[in-house]
């Protein structure tokens, strides 16, 4: 299978430009001529910049490292390019489709690819799911083989597992190191399946959650032992949130979860407004209370240093300091709604309709119609992918 990758892609080019490059003496890249205006929330004009594979080219943010494709083919050949001078740290051979994530809390590349074992006429069709994680330095530090047809569930180097209850016997939420054969350890659903019953890992603690209202949302297990850490009675609730509220988790890759409340049961008749809270994901305990915003949550990004956490709901989007509460900026009504995808220093990009920059405190229209924003390598760096398929790395303007 080639190598693939989805993080920066390609766009429109706003125009020609010499995307040769070049190369110093020391072998550092030298940076083309940036295509169309600097995006907003870097500086000047770019540190360095790199051709891509001329099919399927992406670069990836891996820590401080901007991971290449650099090549094509049954086995794709990525860069790990440091992103501060564009120097090659490690060159890796790779297979299958490629995913900037962490690793058990450290920024890596994974690639998962798939091989299927025909049937040799008795034993049946077999199905294997390869998965490898590499560092921000192109150092492989986790393997693992996954048998089954459905492609394997994994989060932060830990594979998730649903487990529906059979013949009357309760299911349960199987977590697993993705890159070794141990079997893991169990949530039990107890009296009831676990189909709809989902779990993710945030800022290292396995955070499940139930649709079930006869089970608790929200519960905290140590992503490596399985102990349970908290649940929903001991997660702090917001002032505003209703005594019958159910958590919902919308963000936790920042050190702190961000968590919404409804401010009224479903059996009132009146509009549902929402209140959010930071809490502490080994113990639960509440650390700030922020906004109560009208509509139910929908999404939700912090910025790289997890200062500011910019929430999106179905009435309105809002911006907020994630250490007190302190709410920046809410869109009226008659405003166009911002969709937050980005933060990129003291930026915020919306994603389509509108696709624009604004200003991360202020909401101060910045740039509109952007076609590539940049994605954060760490919170120094952001890489931009313009056609004909040329990465380039510039320094973040610090918030």
């Amino acid at each position: 299978m080639a190598a693939t990758a989805g993080c920066s892609g390609s766009g429109g080019a706003a125009g020609p430009a010499d995307v040769s490059g070049g190369t110093a003496k020391d072998g550092a890249p030298v940076a083309s001529a940036f295509p169309g205006g600097v995006p907003a929330g870097v500086r000047g004009a770019p540190l360095w910049s790199v051709p891509l594979a001329s099919q399927g080219g992406a670069a990836s943010p891996v820590g401080s490292s901007v991971a290449v494709v650099a090549s094509r083919g049954d086995v794709g050949t990525v860069e790990f390019r440091d992103a501060a001078t564009g120097t090659v740290r490690a060159s890796v051979e790779v297979t299958g489709r490629l995913t900037p994530t962490t690793w058990h809390g450290r920024p890596a590349l994974v690639a998962q690819s798939v091989k299927t074992t025909p049937s040799d006429g008795i034993s049946p069709e077999r199905t294997t799911w390869l998965v490898e994680a590499f560092d921000e330095g192109g150092r492989r530090v986790a393997r693992g083989e996954h048998a089954g047809k459905d492609k394997p569930l994994i989060v932060d180097g830990r594979r998730i597992v649903v487990e529906a209850g059979q013949g009357g016997s309760p299911g349960a939420l199987v977590v697993s190191d993705a890159g070794s054969d141990a079997p893991g350890w169990r949530i039990p659903c107890q009296d009831r399946v676990c189909a709809n019953d989902t779990a993710t890992v945030a800022s290292g603690v396995v955070v499940h959650r139930s649709d079930d209202h006869d089970a608790e949302a929200l519960a905290g297990f140590d992503a490596v032992t399985g102990a349970r850490l908290w649940g929903e009675q001991a997660l702090g609730r917001p002032s505003g949130a209703d005594v019958s509220s159910e958590p919902e988790l919308v963000e936790g890759t920042s050190g702190a979860l961000v968590v919404a409340w409804y401010t009224s049961s479903f059996d009132t008749p009146r509009e549902p407004s929402t209140a959010y809270s930071v809490n502490d994901p080994a113990t639960g305990r509440l650390l700030a209370t922020g906004p109560v915003l009208p509509g139910s949550p929908k999404s939700g990004i912090t910025d790289a240093r997890g200062t500011v956490a910019v929430v999106a709901t179905t009435d309105t989007t809002a911006a907020w300091e994630q250490g007190t509460g302190t709410l920046l900026w809410r869109q009226a009504e008659d405003e166009t709604r911002l969709d937050p995808v980005a933060v990129v220093g003291p930026v915020l990009y919306s994603g389509k309709d509108p696709s624009m920059a604004v200003d991360l405190r202020t909401k101060a229209v910045l740039q509109r119609a952007v076609t590539d924003p940049p994605a954060p390598v760490g919170t120094d760096h952001a890489v931009v992918v313009r056609n004909p398929g040329t990465a380039y790395v510039f320094a973040v303007d610090q918030p």
